[in-house]
């Protein structure tokens, strides 16, 4: 957790400087006092998000503002080597690839790049803020999350293994919680130019149109099940993983995916994409940067997230070891009963 950090980089062609906050605080205002139109007017460019006027009339319309403007820069700095890849500009690109934990875990200087862009330009407009950022962490022990201070959680690059690959699937993600807990995600996949803004108590939206769970499968039978192995590789673990797969599809499912993006997958339940995602069956769960701007998203949605061995009316634990999230109670509750039966 960092707070009044000073943070410069060679790296950063675009920093979120005072006068970049107040530009960004003037364009998305500009437009709350058109009340004719629900989102921006496309005439502003159309990588930026629409934001409706639901999120814009929310206590943390500054905060959205921010951080949508924060994850476009990043975007920014990963879409060169996206579009670059398997051309003949990919060589134009050093990712400065380091491991973290093992060979599997790692980061690119773009992540550090990403990171160091937002938390300069969220201590530049909320000084008194604290930030949980992935690489700043690292392996580390994790900060606690203090009920008292705001705190913005984020993930300068998740996916980070799609990215380096090339593959559409990766994301940043940017959480803010209050009280601690999430009350505002944004979510920018740049390779797609997708943009999911959610508010608590005032709605999920995808590219500016409202996105609700109105008639979702309620059988296992019929879902598309995400499930994502992370990093895992004892054998007895990889043993316990490979055993739950079996038992879904010895139960029946539609079709079985692993996207390689946790905050995505989360995005892709609140939007109907896919039915039901897990992932933690040896404790490999995510971390609170993969769950926070979901968490929001996926709720103001409709959809269910909770951890799957979880006691009723306990409320999803970002800094748990597992997670399922689901379109439906129905489909949750189902698949929790596989993925625990022995």
């Amino acid at each position: 957790m960092l707070r009044n950090k000073d943070f410069s980089s060679p790296f950063l062609a675009v920093a979120a400087t005072a006068g970049a906050v107040a530009a960004a605080s003037m364009f998305f205002v500009g437009y709350r006092r058109d009340r004719d139109s629900s989102t921006m007017s496309n005439r502003r460019s159309a990588a930026l998000p629409k934001i409706p006027w639901e999120l814009l009339n929310s206590p943390y319309a500054k905060e959205l503002q921010l951080a949508a403007r924060l994850a476009y820069q990043a975007g920014a700095n990963m879409k060169g080597y996206l579009d670059a890849k398997g051309t003949s500009r990919e060589s134009n690109f050093d990712l400065g690839i380091e491991t973290k934990s093992n060979d599997t875990d790692f980061c690119t200087k773009i992540d550090v790049e990403n990171e160091r862009l937002i938390m300069e330009g969220i201590q530049t407009a909320f000084p008194s803020h604290d930030i949980i950022g992935e690489e700043t962490v690292g392996t580390g022990s994790l900060p606690a999350l203090k009920k008292d201070t705001p705190t913005w959680i984020i993930d300068p690059i998740d996916g980070t293994t799609n990215f380096s690959q090339g593959l559409f699937m990766t994301c940043i993600s940017i959480g803010y919680c209050v009280g601690g807990k999430p009350v505002m995600g944004v979510v920018y996949a740049p390779a797609t130019e997708e943009w999911y803004l959610g508010v608590s108590g005032h709605g999920a939206f995808r590219n500016g149109v409202q996105i609700k769970q109105s008639n979702p499968k309620t059988s296992l039978e019929r879902a598309v099940v995400c499930c994502e192995f992370g990093y895992s590789r004892e054998q007895h673990e990889i043993d316990a993983m490979l055993a739950a797969v079996s038992r879904i599809l010895q139960h029946g499912c539609r079709a079985i995916r692993q996207l390689g993006s946790g905050v995505l997958d989360l995005c892709y339940v609140a939007t109907g994409r896919i039915d039901v995602v897990y992932s933690g069956i040896v404790n490999e769960g995510w971390k609170p940067w993969d769950y926070a701007a979901g968490l929001v998203i996926c709720q103001e949605a409709g959809c269910v997230m909770e951890a799957i061995q979880q006691a009723p009316g306990q409320t999803f634990d970002l800094y748990g070891k597992s997670i399922l999230c689901g379109v439906s109670r129905e489909v949750v509750d189902d698949m929790r009963k596989v993925l625990l039966a022995r």
